[in-house]
């Protein structure tokens, strides 16, 4: 009974609804009797009349009855399509008020919720356990498998065949992969490890410069002098001859002198990184020296071509394809620089592994314990020889040495064995008198720059970030003259007072 009154609660019967209105209205009747099921049970007529109007007495009795069921809030609903099971038997028994309090609607329903979820998740819970039990069975099954088969001892007749079993199926080896098929057995071979040539130790009077390096990863000091070792067998693997121009009928060492010195703007007004430009000239002598009968129409186009592969290598911003064509007047398309693009990559085999200057030069200036003034004076030196025809066929690694030295000697009192000291003799590997013929070769060129055509270098080391070393008053004393043998122009002497012969009138 008190499902029935929390079902139907804060609601009054429908079937009710006749009794509340107003003077006049009929009650429906039925032929045999008429049944009212509403808080106080069931009223049961058994009048025989027909529909007649309701007098004032009885409204009165039904709508007080009304009103106190519903001061009580414990009002019984009822539905048209569900009948109650249960009889109540109030209809001849006065309602009871409960002691408990009445229950909201979320507290009722949410425990019939709960046993529904209960209810539904009961058979999945159940599923889950049963497939659990399954496979731990089905693995407890196949461990006592696998343990009988251990320990049955084999006969000895089969014996021969269990070790030809064994046996590898095949012994000689494949001869290549691509006729291979898939399903069919692969023998494979053991990896004998390739023996590592051990770093030679450093001399007693040599200094270990990469000894203060140890805690810091970037700069690798566990194999450094390895890389190095490397570098210098890619310079002997991608040289670069001496007068490799010879072999094109429309270029000359002129033409491109005036293709770098232009590239340099080109460098400078995209803010390019100095490994880029070195990396350029590398690409456009390699790709002359390798590719034949280039017209002097396409040196330029082969200039920016170049630059573009280099940024693509070194730069983290490249500059886009319409950028160099436009740095061009446009002389050039899109079209036509990625074509030259695949040409140049074809002639260099793909390989844009060949070192520059400027790698081995920041290795020798931490030999020399130089500062940032001698490093960008060799950065200008090194410039200015990417630039000159003649300089084309010296390794990186010797300019930057020459560069380093001839930097080192400009910057200080000293001599030039005092300069350059064993420990950068062992570094570089070059000893003094190999670099020295070099070193005058710069020296003449840096005498001469001003005088040049090819001001590009000269005009970007003016800059204050590079501490204006093309403007350094080393550049012009005797020093440089006397290494590039060239006498200095003494100032003639004035002459005497007494030597003047005085004229009369």
């Amino acid at each position: 009974m008190e499902m029935h009154v929390r079902r139907n609660q804060n609601a009054y019967d429908q079937e009710n609804v006749y009794a509340t209105k107003k003077v006049g209205a009929t009650i429906p009747t039925k032929h045999s009797e008429l049944n009212i099921r509403g808080a106080l049970g069931e009223i049961n007529t058994n009048t025989n009349f027909q529909s007649q109007p309701v007098s004032n007495v009885v409204k009165g009795k039904i709508s007080c009855e009304i009103e106190n069921k519903l001061s009580d809030r414990r009002i019984v609903r009822s539905y048209k399509h569900v009948q109650s099971k249960v009889d109540t038997g109030l209809s001849g028994k006065s309602v009871q008020p409960s002691s408990r309090p009445p229950l909201r609607r979320e507290e009722s329903t949410g425990r019939l919720a709960a046993r529904a979820l209960s209810t539904r998740a009961a058979p999945n819970v159940q599923n889950k356990l049963n497939e659990i039990k399954e496979s731990v069975n089905i693995f407890v099954q196949t461990r006592k498998v696998e343990k009988a088969k251990k320990k049955l001892v084999p006969v000895k007749e089969n014996a021969v065949e269990a070790k030809s079993s064994t046996k590898p199926t095949i012994k000689e080896p494949t001869e290549s992969l691509g006729k291979l098929k898939l399903g069919d057995n692969v023998s494979t071979k053991r990896i004998t490890k390739v023996k590592k040539s051990p770093t030679p130790a450093l001399p007693n009077d040599i200094e270990d410069i990469d000894a203060k390096d140890n805690n810091t990863p970037l700069l690798m000091t566990d194999y450094i002098k390895d890389i190095y070792r490397y570098l210098t067998k890619l310079e002997e693997k991608y040289a670069i001859e001496k007068n490799f121009l010879a072999k094109q009928p429309e270029i000359n060492g002129k033409m491109r002198a005036t293709l770098i010195d232009w590239l340099v703007e080109v460098q400078k007004q995209f803010a390019l990184q100095l490994e880029t430009f070195h990396l350029t000239v590398g690409i456009i002598d390699r790709y002359l020296q390798a590719a034949k009968n280039v017209a002097k129409t396409r040196l330029q186009l082969v200039g920016i071509t170049a630059m573009f592969i280099a940024s693509k290598y070194e730069e983290v911003y490249v500059p886009q394809v319409s950028d160099f064509t436009f740095i061009t007047d446009n002389a050039y398309t899109v079209e036509d620089v990625l074509r030259c693009e695949l040409d140049v990559l074809a002639k260099l085999g793909y390989s844009l592994a060949r070192p520059i200057p400027l790698s081995f030069l920041r290795r020798f200036v931490k030999a020399a314990h130089g500062n940032s003034k001698n490093h960008h004076l060799a950065k200008y030196f090194v410039d200015l020889c990417l630039v000159e025809y003649s300089m084309a066929h010296y390794r990186p690694s010797e300019l930057a040495a020459a560069a380093m030295c001839l930097s080192l000697y400009l910057l200080s009192n000293q001599t030039l064995t005092e300069v350059w000291t064993p420990t950068l003799a062992y570094y570089s590997e070059y000893t003094l008198g190999h670099i020295e013929p070099i070193m005058r070769e710069i020296a003449k060129i840096v005498i001469n720059v001003e005088k040049s055509k090819y001001q590009g270098v000269y005009n970007k080391y003016l800059d204050i970030t590079l501490a204006k070393v093309s403007s350094l008053p080393q550049l012009k004393n005797g020093a440089i003259y006397e290494l590039a043998g060239i006498e200095t122009l003494k100032p003639k002497p004035l002459p005497s007072p007494t030597s003047l012969k005085m004229t009369t009138v």
